[in-house]
């Protein structure tokens, strides 16, 4: 796997400038993983509460071939195996990672999340036996210590009154991509999550599975956006490595699923939608069956769109863009006042498309 550098995040604003400010990072990509492709793409655009349908796929097959002895008495060949064989499949194990914008706008859209998440969880339970997750909600407001919101708190930032002043944070806490176990600022978690892995991520055996979502994925209303970025952050080969804040996470023998939700384009993440897509299927060793993506995102590029349209040309929308270019990916509309549980249930559609032919690298 090539590695992923991304340096590190700043440019900050201020929190006393009001509900409207928004806050900004930068960071760039030194090397950008090769163009890759697929036996052709599969992707879902959905803006109401209707399911899509699910995908086929199929394995590869070979052919045997016996060869003649010298003396030209064919030789019996190799035994019948019984004939082609079903790949070997994901076996329930799917690698969950969340990207939530925590800018100021999102308090809705993740209220509508958190809704929609039992119902998700129960139908991959029901799809597979033995479900084996692991779930990541990445850190994309990695604020803490910050002076713009922890020096003098309660002078100057009276609209975050619970932010963890005096709490002293752990090393990953303020690491961009890495799994968020305490998120912080206004409408976040602001409090460490209880999760019985001791892990940054949720295993099997996880306590109330839904309270311990909730918490990672109140990501809060004080950071920022850069949902791609942030993708591509908590995908990295060092923060996967040993030692690294989601070390273990990332299995090879899982499906790689991811879920990004932002009320804007996300036009300011590092790279472009193709440089997107590219890493995601770098991070599952080039395969790009081995990928599943969700983007809930705004949807005023399309004139049916939930969201009202704004008349831009097509190709602008770069969330779209990266559904696009990822061959198995649902779109779903923000602005569904209805929450997304029609979204999650297609990609769970797709997610058991992809199990049942996944291989591992």
């Amino acid at each position: 796997m090539r590695r992923l550098a991304l340096a590190t995040l700043a440019a900050l604003a201020a929190c006393n400038d009001g509900p409207e400010q928004q806050s900004g990072f930068g960071s760039s990509i030194t090397t950008a993983p090769p163009a890759t492709t697929s036996s052709g793409p599969d992707t879902s655009t959905t803006t109401s509460s209707s399911t899509g349908a699910a995908e086929d796929s199929a394995a590869a097959s070979t052919a045997n071939s016996s060869t003649s002895s010298a003396g030209g008495i064919p030789d019996g060949g190799a035994p019948p195996d019984g004939g082609d064989k079903p790949p070997q499949g994901c076996g329930g194990k799917v690698d969950l990672l969340f990207t939530i914008s925590s800018q100021s706008t999102m308090k809705l859209a993740q209220g509508w999340l958190k809704s929609s998440f039992p119902g998700f969880i129960d139908t991959l339970e029901s799809e597979f036996g033995d479900f084996d997750y692991h779930i990541l909600s990445a850190n994309t407001s990695p604020l803490w210590g910050h002076p713009v919101l922890c020096a003098g708190c309660k002078d100057i930032c009276p609209e975050v009154p619970e932010y963890p002043c005096g709490v002293t944070p752990e090393p990953c806490d303020t690491i961009a991509g890495a799994g968020v176990t305490y998120p912080i600022g206004e409408d976040a978690s602001n409090k460490r999550c209880d999760l019985a892995s001791g892990l940054r991520y949720i295993t099997p055996g996880q306590p109330d599975l839904e309270e311990a979502f909730s918490c990672i994925a109140s990501v809060g209303t004080s950071g920022a956006p850069l949902v791609a970025e942030m993708t591509m952050a908590a995908l990295a080969d060092e923060i996967n490595a040993p030692g690294g804040c989601n070390e273990g996470f990332l299995r090879d023998d899982a499906l790689l699923v991811v879920v990004a939700i932002q009320d804007t384009w996300d036009e300011d993440s590092v790279g472009t939608a193709q440089d997107w897509a590219n890493a995601l299927v770098e991070a599952k060793g080039g395969d790009p069956d081995a990928v599943v993506l969700l983007v809930i995102a705004s949807d005023t590029d399309d004139p049916d769109g939930l969201c009202g349209y704004s008349g831009v040309p097509p190709g602008y929308h770069k969330l779209r863009t990266w559904t696009e270019l990822v061959p198995h990916s649902v779109f779903g509309s923000i602005c569904n006042e209805q929450g997304y549980a029609a979204y999650f249930a297609e990609a769970a559609t797709k997610i058991k498309a992809q199990c049942d032919v996944f291989v591992p690298q």
